[in-house]
């Protein structure tokens, strides 16, 4: 007669293998309790996080992967350096199809690339979002001048997503989601939950993306509003480069002070984030005194030609010599 429990007990032996477990101990599993755990490298990590709360973001899907968060930057190291979901890569400068490719090769996340809407715009804009498009950009973004028509345009020309930006709520702006807009990014400033709910209460299922403001009560306010995104605005390289010197300064003062010195070492080069812009410390740009500038001149009389005043004969060639 078939026996159950000597079943189970022979199934058991055989998922456990010999040598992997010790004889006659306990196997429990200790479940996670956030699931598995993060992976990060020993020296490769991503000292710039985005604020906790902007996880409570809903979000939106595109291309089948999530976003909650957007880094607004175009520095290589901080897009590199970040764990945003995307990169929301928009500057004040005429949009360039190389700075495209210079954040593409770096990213490692979607990145929105600015295409115009204020100074470039018709025919211009919608090429500079094929380029971006056929470079892997994952959508385009347009300045809050762009009217609608060029929207549509835009539009016309790419299969990626068109990132509307709107600083008010109005016929254009609706106009600008009637002409293909996919995602609305609203700078309204301090009117931006305002805009954000009359934007949400006209188009529920569009996704709306907005900056986070300077505190978690703002961010907060924001994403009640019906923001599926933020844009989060990093401290700058200089910033952080200057955190982390006094940091070094303070472990430097304060292991001086344990080994009884009165003064820490000064450091022989000067720290560059402490300086204004074009300061330049003495002792770093080596002058040459004026005699010795001189003295090392090659004048015309200096100068001897290698053929010492005849020039070589050329062959002419396709002559016969006589």
């Amino acid at each position: 007669m078939h026996d159950p429990e000597s079943t189970t007990r022979q199934a058991s032996e055989q998922v456990i293998k010999p040598g992997i477990f010790p004889a006659g101990g306990a196997h429990d599993l200790v479940p996670a309790a956030d699931g598995p755990m993060p992976i990060e490298g020993r020296l490769r990590k991503a000292p710039l996080r985005v604020p906790e709360n902007y996880e409570g973001c809903s979000g939106f899907t595109l291309f089948g992967r999530r976003i909650r968060t957007l880094l607004y930057s175009t520095d290589v190291a901080a897009i590199r350096n970040s764990n945003a979901d995307a990169i929301f890569a928009v500057y004040p400068f005429t949009a360039q199809p190389a700075i495209t490719q210079a954040l593409l090769t770096v990213a490692e996340a979607p990145l929105f690339v600015g295409v115009g809407g204020g100074t470039t715009t018709g025919r211009r804009a919608a090429e500079l979002a094929a380029v971006s498009e056929m470079q892997g950009a994952a959508g385009v973004v347009l300045n809050s001048p762009a009217t609608p028509e060029m929207v549509s345009q835009v539009v016309s020309t790419v299969d990626i997503p068109v990132v509307a930006t709107i600083t008010r709520f109005d016929n254009e702006a609706a106009e600008k989601v009637q002409a293909g807009a996919r995602i609305i990014n609203v700078a309204a400033g301090r009117r931006t939950p305002e805009v954000i709910a009359e934007l949400r209460a006209a188009f529920p299922a569009l996704p709306i993306i907005a900056t986070g403001g300077r505190d978690d009560e703002t961010a907060a306010t924001t994403i009640a509003s019906g923001a599926n995104a933020l844009i989060w605005a990093p401290p700058s390289v200089t910033e952080l480069q200057r955190d982390m010197m006094v940091r070094y300064r303070e472990k430097a003062e304060a292991v001086a002070t344990a080994a009884g010195e009165e003064r820490s070492v000064a450091t022989v080069v000067p720290d560059i984030t402490d300086m204004p812009v074009a300061d330049v410390p003495n002792g770093v740009v080596q002058t040459v005194p004026p005699e010795v500038e001189a003295a090392e001149q090659i004048g015309e009389e200096d100068f001897v030609s290698p053929f010492r005043g005849r020039l070589p004969r050329l062959p002419f060639f396709g002559r016969k010599a006589r």
